[in-house]
């Protein structure tokens, strides 16, 4: 088998007995035919996916025009079948380019042929040999083939250019007289340029195989496509973007660079969302672990500042981040998550030993006093009327007990006066105090709902404000000002009556 390298890969077929039988020039193979096998055959796009994609015959025969193109990207079978696609929508609109400036895709091509033809027989013949049939037949099958693969060429790059691959391949009219060339660049290169940029959107998205496929080839395709996910990123599209990442990490599950698309996701999200931005790092720590080299890159010391305004959650965070090291089970590690942030409450601790020993100091003072009590005599209780005691009070009979009915003491709740007075020197924001005084008019407790529809209405998250209050009053109460409990939030009253006191 001899291959000419000056043009397109296309076998040279030499007769092994006899002559070939010549076919007339027109002739080209289609899905029907079957050449004579010399060990070297390979089936054209047409004749490989007519049945299976259901192609019309003269699909198959626009795909059979020139030898299938070996290289990474068409390898793969999504990205084969997209560039047909592309390919075959092409033709035609190239066709009914041709026909309004009164011509048409043969005639061109059969031009094509017979300059070339004029071209190699004006040639100089150092070898002296004279053309036959069967040379001029191969030009004109080699100048078609031509034509045809660099058309789909440029559907290629096109394709490549909608999945994200940046490597183009060289589109031109090669293996040709110069002239030819140029002048099949206006005919059909031009109008065919025009066409292709309004076929893209006929482009079908891969699917998991193709993507799996192009991240492996092209280590560094996610990139664009988190760019584009973090195009869309505020405090109200966090959830989807963290769903976008968790997706394309799992197309890029056999990408030796997969750790890095969590950390870049991870500083992104920071701050909009902090326990996201806590579970997509860790993502990128256990990743790490099991690549080949482990970086362990920390987060910026701006972001750690961002993400941990108390120096307890960083250090439970890190706690989190070593106990995932050591186990490495990345499910328990993220349900952890929400515990960095879990409100601390102070513990109180009593000293038994203590308080036996003051028990033990006052013991004669505590008999002293029972004695007291014991021999106190009794004092008679004047009658009150019941003008003055009111209906809680019964009057008392000879010989019996008086019983005063005292109603409970009610908690006292902040009025709406004291509510909106917040003192300057607590620094809470105007949306922060507003939720504040929602607190004190309803009794310093709201139902988690109102806080999500008052945050939405101030362009707010509902945890983000509510731990931008706990932030703001922690240093100063040392405790956090609003607590969860199930489905509501509450305040105590003590730590509400500080507000409107200055610091």
């Amino acid at each position: 088998m001899i291959i000419d390298v000056t043009g397109p890969e296309v076998p040279l077929r030499f007769p092994i007995t006899g002559p070939e039988p010549i076919r007339p020039a027109a002739a080209v193979p289609t899905a029907g035919d079957t050449p004579p096998d010399y060990g070297y055959y390979m089936p054209r796009l047409g004749t490989k996916h007519g049945k299976k994609l259901g192609l019309t015959e003269q699909q198959v025969e626009w795909l059979d025009k020139f030898w299938p193109p070996q290289n990474v990207f068409v390898a793969i079978q999504g990205c084969c079948l997209a560039t047909m696609h592309l390919y075959l929508q092409a033709l035609p609109a190239l066709e009914t380019a041709l026909q309004s400036v009164g011509a048409s895709l043969a005639q061109v091509v059969d031009q094509a042929q017979q300059e070339a033809l004029r071209g190699r027989r004006a040639a100089p013949n150092p070898y002296g040999y004279s053309w036959n049939d069967y040379d001029e037949r191969y030009l004109q099958e080699q100048t078609e083939a031509t034509i045809y693969s660099t058309i789909f060429r440029r559907c290629e790059n096109v394709v490549r250019e909608a999945y994200g691959n940046k490597r183009k391949l060289a589109a031109e009219f090669s293996g040709m007289d110069a002239a030819l060339a140029a002048e099949l660049e206006q005919q059909l290169g031009q109008p065919l340029d025009a066409l292709l940029p309004g076929l893209v959107t006929s482009i079908q998205a891969p699917n998991e195989a193709t993507e799996l496929a192009l991240n492996l080839q092209n280590v560094t395709r996610w990139k664009q496509q988190l760019d584009q996910l973090a195009e869309a990123l505020s405090p109200s599209t966090s959830a989807a973007f963290v769903a976008g990442v968790n997706q394309l990490g799992q197309r890029n599950a056999r990408n030796p660079a997969l750790e890095n698309i969590y950390f870049d996701a991870s500083k992104l999200v920071a701050k909009y969302d902090r326990e996201e931005a806590l579970r997509l790092y860790m993502q990128y720590v256990y990743h790490d672990l099991n690549s080949i080299t482990v970086n362990s890159k920390p987060l910026a010391k701006t972001i750690q500042k961002s993400l941990f305004p108390q120096p307890d959650q960083l250090q439970r965070f890190e706690a989190l981040i070593s106990q995932l090291v050591q186990d490495k089970d990345l499910a328990q590690a993220l349900d952890r998550v929400p515990a960095v942030y879990a409100r601390q409450r102070r513990k109180i601790e009593l000293d038994l030993g203590a308080i036996r020993e003051v028990q033990h100091q006052h013991a004669g003072t505590v008999e002293l006093l029972n004695e007291y009590l014991q021999d106190e005599p009794e004092q008679a209780v004047a009658p009150v009327p019941n003008s003055v005691a009111g209906p809680a009070v019964a009057e008392a009979k000879p010989d019996e007990e008086i019983q005063l009915s005292v109603a409970a003491p009610v908690p006292a709740v902040p009025t709406a006066t004291t509510s909106g007075a917040f003192a300057a020197a607590w620094g809470l924001g105007a949306t922060q105090q507003a939720l504040l005084t929602r607190f004190g008019e309803q009794a310093l407790t709201l139902a988690q709902a109102e806080v999500e529809a008052f945050a939405r209405q101030h362009g707010a998250l509902r945890n983000q404000l509510i731990d931008s209050i706990n932030e703001q009053c922690y240093e100063q109460l040392d405790d956090v000002l609003i607590e969860e409990d199930g489905d509501t939030y509450t305040i105590y009253a003590s730590y509400y009556q500080q507000l409107a006191t200055p610091c």
